[in-house]
């Protein structure tokens, strides 16, 4: 027990005394490539058994499917023949004693039995005739007389002595160069149940063809033991296979069968006629070497694939040690460098493993106190940097401090001197546009109440309907308990104004404005923005939309993407702009809004 221990032992310590690289390449032979050789075996050797039996699925499947087939044929073909049953038309000719010619050539041409059948079922019908137990009558092709002759056909005394009446035949009937048929023969009888004559349905030669055509290998159509219908794979001959034929009371019958010392796979599906003693059976036979040789072409494409995966995996195993290693050697010499107390790196070593991990950790602890000293610097540059932006700030609000009183005074003067001079509208006007700079100037970032806003816009629009006179009009609804409800300064102000430039002004006709503040959500409001003027084409609203979502505008639509900007900046992306336009009908701003915001969107 030692021994072995001391062994193993030995061994695994010659193991890690090798090249990383050559133990790479011991770990690919022994996990790798013996592995895939033995299943490459294995796989061979049992190609053959998987595709016969493949191939014996498939055949009962083609098979059953061609049966299926006949079935529905041979319900088709005998549903028709019951259409002769009982026809008074037929009783009268099989019991009428003619005495003149005509009129037999008569009663041959009014009947239109054949006539209807084959109108219906011409692809599968070849031709029909009827056999009639009458003395006096003229035979032709489709009525026959039955002499002597015809009742010593053995088809006529077996469907004469079937107790349903049915039989199924394969009889001398010449179309589109066939000598044969399969054909359907029933006795026809009266409503007292005495026999008129028989029918013949002869079944078009080309209908079973079809049935079998596509099939690989020999397939056979066979009725009570007589080969009917031969596919042209001319392998073997029927004569070959006819003792292997099962009984007619097994529906489905498959085994090996040996002709002149080659191996075949013969099935056979037996459908037992309806009504009727007769039965017909499908055999497929495939030979054996046939399947084979696909065995043996796959085998061979599993040899060259599995050959081609085996050197791919050598020569991706060879060029990843490769790389490997000289990551290794290189973290080694990094390693060295970093011990004699030199902490400049050459290079980093690419990857995402622990090597690349490892070096990281030596690159971190190598650059710690140069990272200190430059965020230090960096942290004295933004405190300047800070102390240059707050003095910039202070003296712009001191010019901005002077310029609006100057403003303000002015407006006042002229206001003053409007009422002097009993000039009450421009009085008004300059009243208005005094509260609106005012609002514009002092606004901020501080929150003001829905009523306050829109008392700003109703200023507005009151400026632009003296500017505009009647053509504009508008009407502002703001739902109960919203008036008090703080909102973001000055972003209705922006959209209305953007609906008289863009929507109503160099219109003919009037415009008309609907302002609508309304809680949408329990938590949220909408403050929308409607004008009935030109609209906006579905490629510049796209535009519009996507300058939205992406914050980038042009100076275009800068009042609308501010407003975006602002409150989802304020409020969180869950609110914002949204526009509807109808091109030449109408356009539609909605701001969604917050209410009761808590300021957690700020943060």
């Amino acid at each position: 027990m030692e021994k072995k221990k001391w062994g193993r032992r030995q061994f695994a310590g010659r193991l890690l005394e090798t090249k990383l690289g050559y133990r790479m390449f011991l770990i690919y032979f022994i996990g790798g490539f013996l592995p895939l050789v033995l299943i490459c075996v294995y796989l061979i050797s049992g190609t053959n058994n998987l595709l016969i039996e493949q191939a014996e699925r498939e055949e009962i499947q083609e098979l059953g499917k061609v049966k299926n087939q006949m079935k529905e044929m041979q319900s088709t073909i005998i549903n028709v023949s019951k259409y002769f049953f009982f026809d008074p038309k037929l009783e009268e000719m099989a019991k009428k004693e003619y005495t003149d010619y005509q009129e037999m050539v008569d009663d041959y041409s009014h009947y239109n039995g054949f006539e209807d059948s084959r109108k219906y079922y011409n692809d599968m019908i070849s031709f029909e005739s009827i056999y009639l137990e009458n003395e006096s009558i003229k035979g032709n092709a489709k009525f026959v007389k039955v002499d002597d002759e015809v009742r010593q056909l053995e088809w006529y005394q077996r469907v004469s002595g079937e107790k349903s009446g049915i039989v199924w035949a394969y009889l001398y009937h010449q179309v589109d160069g066939y000598d044969h048929a399969l054909s359907l023969i029933r006795m026809i009888k009266t409503k007292e149940r005495e026999n008129v004559g028989a029918l013949v349905i002869y079944l078009r030669p080309e209908l079973l063809e079809g049935y079998i055509r596509e099939r690989a290998g020999d397939t056979f159509i066979i009725l009570n033991g007589s080969c009917v219908t031969t596919s042209m794979g001319n392998e073997v001959e029927f004569s070959e296979i006819r003792e292997f034929l099962p009984e007619k009371d097994q529906d489905e019958w498959q085994q090996q069968i040996t002709v002149e010392d080659e191996l075949y796979i013969m099935t056979c599906e037996t459908l037992r006629m309806s009504n009727s003693e007769d039965y017909l059976q499908v055999v497929g036979v495939r030979a054996y070497s046939d399947i084979l040789e696909n065995a043996n072409r796959q085998s061979r494409q599993s040899v060259l694939i599995s050959g081609i995966a085996a050197a791919a995996a050598l020569l991706i195993i060879m060029v990843y040690s490769y790389s490997y290693s000289l990551r290794v050697e290189h973290f080694r010499e990094q390693m060295q460098k970093a011990a004699e107390g030199n902490f400049e790196l050459e290079k980093k070593i690419g990857g995402n493993d622990e090597i690349s991990q490892l070096y990281e950790y030596l690159n971190s602890m190598i650059h710690d106190i140069q990272k200190l000293l430059a965020e230090i610097y960096r942290e004295k540059i933004h405190a300047e940097q800070l102390k240059t932006s707050q003095k910039d700030a202070e003296l712009k609000m001191l010019t901005s401090q002077i310029n609006p009183h100057f403003l303000y005074n002015t407006l006042e003067t002229i206001r003053m001197k409007a009422r002097v001079n009993k000039q009450y509208e421009i009085e008004e006007l300059v009243k208005m546009l005094g509260k609106i700079l005012r609002s514009s100037i002092q606004a901020g970032e501080k929150e003001v109440s829905v009523k306050s806003e829109v008392e700003l816009v109703e200023y507005y629009l009151k400026i632009q309907q003296y500017r505009f006179g009647e053509r504009i009009t508008y009407d502002i609804f703001v739902e109960k308990n919203l008036e008090n409800k703080m909102i973001l300064p000055l972003i209705l102000q922006p959209i209305v104004e953007n609906s008289i430039i863009h929507g109503l002004e160099g219109r003919e006709q009037n415009g008309h404005i609907t302002i609508l503040v309304q809680r949408r959500t329990e938590d949220g409001m909408v403050i929308s923005v409607a004008d009935n003027g030109n609209g906006i084409e579905e490629e510049k609203l796209a535009e519009i939309r996507r300058e939205l979502e992406s914050r980038r505008f042009k100076g275009a639509h800068i009042g609308v993407c501010n407003v975006n900007q602002r409150v989802k900046l304020k409020y969180g992306e869950e609110y914002g702009v949204s526009i509807y336009s109808r091109p030449g009908e109408e356009t539609r701003v909605e701001i969604r809004l917050p209410i009761n915001w808590n300021g957690m969107a700020e943060e």
